[in-house]
């Protein structure tokens, strides 16, 4: 199975949405988190199902779930062959300016 990697962003981003959404609703916060890690899951089948987004990072990949946007890469970065690991770099909102973010 290929192993999910996040940085320290990506761990925190995860916490930010949270708590955001807890502050007014916490089922909802609850609710958010786990499609947005039953997303990220669903990359152990699918590494490539995201568009690459060489606008934001050379090598990003982007899944969307709901307003937010699961950015991603590919370890080795390729369109075909195997994965060793999937690096999950961030997660944010979609509404941002994301190139300005990285």
């Amino acid at each position: 199975m290929i192993r999910l990697v996040y940085t320290r962003r990506a761990d925190a981003d995860i916490r930010a949405v949270w708590r955001h959404v807890a502050a007014e609703n916490e089922p909802a916060a609850d609710r958010i988190l786990i499609a947005l890690m039953d997303r990220i899951e669903s990359l152990r089948r699918h590494p490539r199902l995201g568009p690459r987004r060489p606008d934001i990072r050379p090598a990003a990949r982007v899944l969307v779930e709901g307003h937010h946007l699961v950015l991603y890469e590919l370890h080795p970065d390729t369109d075909d062959g195997p994965v060793d690991w999937i690096e999950v770099v961030g997660i944010l909102d979609g509404r941002r300016d994301l190139a300005s973010l990285f």
